[in-house]
């Protein structure tokens, strides 16, 4: 329920904790209390059940819907972090009509995290996220928009393969409690990093695997499924790399045991052919797109980057990036983090901190308080035949995220339909807990109707935040961190925005500022961008650049200054910088206030 495990508050969590706890003993004492109103529910969504598409749409909408109406309070969020600036750039290029940009002219002025800036200047990400967002831009003129019609096609995708494994009344169950969960409120809808896309594929991976069992299907479910690899390949390529082992041992497992029927063993000819023929054009898509930005289709963006900025680091079963040089200080930090990180796989007691950290942030965005409960029944679960095969799909999945050195939300995104499923197993069997059944139902019915309380409760807060008397102001830092901080370089943007023409803001890091907060993040056409940012070089690399966007008013900001500091350079003082003369004082223009 929180809007990222980044930023989850403390006292969110104790709230959902004491909710939780209040939804359980009201099962127990009162274990018939609304039986008639669930009981028209379960109707209701039986009846949205009956055909697989019909759930399906349910499935998508019910968490956009939700999300648009809270618009007015909770409005598209603002980029954050390095990644989301990456993807943007990824997507204001597809928007374009293009895919690359060429190397823009002194280019150490530009140099970002995640960004190649040689040969080409494109993100180090491959690009079926920059294409969701892309789409959103076109389609709807905003990039979250992306997220949105993205989120959406998740959850219709997560329908889709539970109910290959579930009746689908339950199929529609689990999409809807995963939407409670991490749909509504969670990282993947709430920013630009992603999730949504290697999501929605993981799901058309397995789905399409339980689907092959109807021969008749066979075929199709095996294009299906080369597609959903391909787009992983195109987001996640690693979990992809996984899925493909999983779907090529299913497939030979499947050949095999139909190959001692007459006949059959045909049949997995075509299955085999269609999986080919999909999975070898996507592959050739995405070579042509590696050779686009690094010139070598074997050679992906997000190798050549790590290759000169050391980031991310590899696995731990990998030998480590070292870079000796940087240009930039925000750069290496971020590189020395990692590596500190990386480096904590030689002692037995930080790899124990770093996988319980991983943990606790994986159950913070998963489960969370309201739907630990079903937990209680994970072990009946684990003992389900109808579960097996999910189990042993998840062996190499939890030993990728056990052996990389941090853990993001989006990282689990490809195997989120076996997290869902097996969750949901265990939901079913806490309903069938307790005497008599009733038990185990008024819990599950509480806790769902918990979640719906948490929704409308954290939507009014936000609502009516501004309207608080002072008796109640301690009430916003519990929900405060479901939506993101503004930034101070949103505030620098928001107000150079007012001022009529174009802007060149050179940025001045003080030696003591984090690399988490990065200025530097411009799109696709810096020439005409109305704000850019730029790196502080030196004076002539500084003059040159400026020489270059002459329509841009020329501004230097110093982020880190207390208060910060915002100051123009007109005409004159370029000219006498120009030509080296001492400049005595710029023109000031106090823009800043805090």
């Amino acid at each position: 329920m929180t809007y990222a495990m980044l930023l989850s508050s403390h006292r969110l969590i104790k709230v959902l904790e004491w909710i939780t706890l209040i939804a359980l003993v009201w099962a127990f004492a009162a274990p018939q209390a609304g039986n008639g109103f669930f009981a028209r529910l379960g109707r209701w969504t039986g009846v949205l059940a009956r055909s697989r598409k019909r759930a399906m749409i349910t499935a998508a909408l019910f968490p956009m819907l939700v999300r648009a109406v809270m618009l007015p309070w909770y409005p598209p969020p603002k980029p954050q972090i390095h990644d989301e600036f990456s993807y943007l750039l990824q997507a204001d290029t597809f928007a374009h009509g293009r895919v690359v940009n060429p190397a823009p002219p002194y280019p150490e002025h530009f140099e970002s995290e995640y960004v190649l800036l040689q040969p080409t200047y494109a993100s180090q990400y491959q690009p079926a996220q920059g294409l969701a967002l892309a789409f959103g831009e076109l389609a709807l003129g905003s990039a979250w928009a992306g997220v949105w019609l993205s989120m959406g096609l998740m959850f219709a995708a997560l329908c889709w393969a539970l109910s290959y494994i579930f009746p689908l009344r339950w199929a529609l169950r689990g999409s809807i409690g995963a939407a409670l969960q991490f749909g509504i409120f969670g990282i993947w809808m709430n920013s630009y990093f992603g999730g949504a896309i290697a999501a929605a594929a993981g799901a058309l991976v397995l789905g399409s695997l339980f689907r092959m069992n109807d021969h008749r299907q066979a075929a199709s479910a095996a294009a299906l499924c080369a597609t959903g690899i391909i787009v992983l390949f195109g987001s996640r390529p690693f979990e992809g790399l996984l899925w493909l082992g999983v779907s090529v041992v299913w497939i030979a497992l499947q050949f095999r045991k139909r190959g001692s029927r007459n006949g059959l063993a045909l049949r997995m000819v075509p299955v085999s052919v269609s999986f080919a023929l999909v999975f070898v054009a996507g592959s050739a898509a995405l070579a042509w797109y590696n050779w686009r930005v690094t010139g070598n289709p074997f050679d992906p963006p997000y190798l050549t980057y790590r290759r000169i900025y050391g980031t991310p680091q590899p696995f731990w079963w990998q030998a480590p990036i070292h870079v000796d040089r940087f240009r930039f200080a925000e750069l290496r930090d971020n590189y020395l983090n990692q590596l500190h990180l990386y480096e904590a796989r030689t002692s037995p007691a930080d790899i124990f901190s770093a996988e319980t950290s991983r943990l606790k942030n994986f159950w913070r965005f998963f489960t969370g308080p309201l739907f630990t409960p079903c937990l209680v029944f994970l072990w009946v679960a684990l003992r389900d035949k109808r579960l097996r095969p999910l189990l042993y799909i998840s062996i190499p999945f939890m030993l990728d995220k056990a052996t990389y050195h941090a853990w993001f939300p989006a990282q689990n995104a490809p195997e989120t339909i076996l997290i869902v499923a097996i969750f949901l197993q265990c939901w079913r069997h806490l309903l069938v807990a307790g005497r008599r059944q009733m038990v185990g139902r008024a819990i599950g019915r509480n806790l769902v109707a918990a979640c719906f309380l948490v929704i409308v409760a954290a939507g009014a807060g936000r609502a009516t935040e501004p309207y608080l008397p002072a008796l109640l102001r301690h009430l916003p830092p519990i929900w405060e961190s479901l939506y993101p901080a503004r930034r101070l370089r949103d505030d620098v943007a928001e107000k150079l925005a007012q001022i009529p023409g174009r802007h060149l803001v050179f940025v001045d890091f003080g030696p003591e500022h984090c690399f988490c907060e990065e200025w530097i993040a411009n799109s696709a056409d810096i020439r005409n961008q109305p704000i850019v940012f730029a790196r502080d070089v030196s004076l002539e690399s500084d003059i040159r650049l400026a020489s270059w966007l002459s329509d841009h008013d020329v501004w230097v900001v110093e982020p880190d200054a207390r208060p910060y500091t915002l100051e123009r350079l007109n005409d004159a003082v370029l000219d006498r910088l120009e030509r080296n003369l001492p400049v005595t004082s710029p023109e000031q223009v106090a823009l800043s206030a805090e």
